[in-house]
């Protein structure tokens, strides 16, 4: 650190400040720090192509991104063989779940660099999954309802909101000055498929008199995509069934968002530059075939019907899954919909990115960078320090440590191969998962395929 120069030195103390702030999940991604890659002006719209080139990412490869975190890992449920135990969950668990994971999916992507200007083009799918739940609920899944007759329990609460979304974005960087870049990203959003459940709590109780055991559900959940509500009077009975149409393909006008995302870069001598952008600030709508419903009522089990679901080769051994299915099937008939016709509106995860790099020579470099992300009520922090380093003229390596929510260091990297018409690169911040993804519990996944064409004459 006594070799920083100041301005690095009071960065970074900025960052350790930052980290202090509350945090339940991670955000940021290595692949920031690849200076060669054009995704990289995905954490920061002022970040400029540097390849020269017009650089097209192959759709579905390039720019595809995972980020996973929840306290615990699909090795809880499922094993090698991937036969699962919701038994081995619980008892691996042992306190309420908690899930935050983003996809995207690149279906489009152009960057060019043209003077001290660059522009791009991307079109991706994304999507936003949020949760919670009781970790008893697991239990009660893995036992069955055979061992609660004659009993009375509560299991709850639970909560998910899954958000699926198109994004359609236009990037425009400029070098205003010899030391700052500033860039706008601009983004046009069309939902696609939204499901909002909050506080679920199931209720068990055992009527005596007519010897039955009484399922009850209750809670309000919000739906919105390719379905179709049917309700059917003299059945008592409310369907969501899919309905897809040619449009559901394509743009959805009616549930048409807006967001941008907003950098600068700036160099403070020759050696150092700091970074600044806020990204997600914006909205998706929803308007096309949107129903809230509402679950009351009780299902019904006699004596008969009950089932357990921890033995196999015991009586009554009904498979958790199968368990499952004949419930759901149960919902339709004490489910009650009401069509919503008023506009409403999703924010989304709103980035903020501080960032600082320091040139030591023409092959290396240290990067700093802070990742505050705030969603649904929640804020995050994740706090990185890679080394960057030139391997000849094509291949690029950043490595370095992780500091996530102030408890868990976590080794990642970041590369990638230039040639001469193509690029690859991989960033991870969790490499230890990497290769073994079925214990992982944080893991942040970029990587992508990009072809280069020349746009010089010859």
């Amino acid at each position: 650190m006594k070799n920083l120069p100041t301005k690095i030195r009071l960065i970074v103390i900025l960052f350790a400040a930052i980290c202090w702030m509350p945090a339940t999940a991670q955000n940021g991604n290595p692949v920031q720090f690849l200076s060669e890659v054009s995704q990289s002006s995905l954490s920061n719209p002022a970040f400029h192509n540097k390849t020269e080139k017009l650089v097209i990412g192959l759709p579905l490869l390039s720019g595809g991104a995972f980020k996973w975190n929840a306290n615990f890992s699909p090795d809880y449920l499922f094993s090698k063989n991937f036969d699962y135990s919701f038994g081995h969950f619980y008892g691996s668990l042992n306190e309420p779940g908690d899930i935050a994971t983003v996809a995207t999916l690149p279906l489009l992507y152009f960057s060019l660099k043209k003077d001290k200007r660059t522009i791009g083009i991307s079109l991706s799918e994304r999507i936003v999954v949020s949760g919670n739940f009781d970790q008893e609920i697991l239990n009660f899944i893995d036992q069955g309802l055979l061992p609660y007759y004659g009993q009375e329990e509560e299991f709850g609460p639970v909560s998910l909101k899954t958000h699926l979304f198109r994004e359609l974005a236009f990037s425009y960087a400029k070098q205003v000055t010899k030391k700052l870049s500033l860039g706008v990203r601009a983004k046009v959003l069309f939902g696609q498929y939204f499901y909002d459940i909050d506080n679920l709590k199931i209720t068990i109780q055992t009527d005596e008199e007519r010897q039955l055991l009484q399922i009850m559900p209750s809670g309000t959940y919000r739906i919105s995509g390719p379905i179709k509500i049917i309700h059917n009077p003299i059945e008592g009975k409310t369907s969501i069934k899919p309905n897809l149409t040619a449009g559901d393909y394509f743009f959805k006008f009616r549930n048409m968002g807006a967001g941008i995302d907003l950098g600068f870069e700036y160099e403070l001598n020759k050696q150092t530059t700091i970074a600044f952008a806020i990204a997600d600030l914006g909205f998706t709508t929803l308007k096309s075939r949107v129903s809230d419903n509402t679950l009351s009522g009780t299902i019904d089990y006699t004596e008969r019907n009950l089932y357990q679901s921890s033995n196999s080769d015991a009586p009554y051994y009904l498979e958790p899954r199968d368990a499952l299915l004949a419930l759901s099937d149960s919902l339709p008939y004490i489910t009650s919909a009401k069509t919503v016709t008023q506009r409403q509106y999703e924010l989304l995860p709103v980035k903020l990115n501080l960032m600082a790099t320091h040139q030591l020579n023409e092959r290396m470099k240290l990067n700093f960078s802070d990742n505050l992300t705030y969603y649904d009520g929640e804020a995050n922090n994740y706090l990185s320090a890679y080394f960057n380093i030139f391997l000849g003229t094509r291949f690029e390596l950043s490595s370095g440590l992780n500091l996530y929510n102030l408890e868990q260091v976590l080794p990642g990297f970041a590369c990638s191969y230039t040639a001469r018409g193509v690029q690859l690169y991989l960033a991870t911040n969790n490499i230890a998962k990497l290769v073994q993804p079925s214990k992982a519990k944080n893991l942040n996944l970029r990587f992508g395929v990009n072809l280069l064409f020349s746009t010089q004459p010859k």
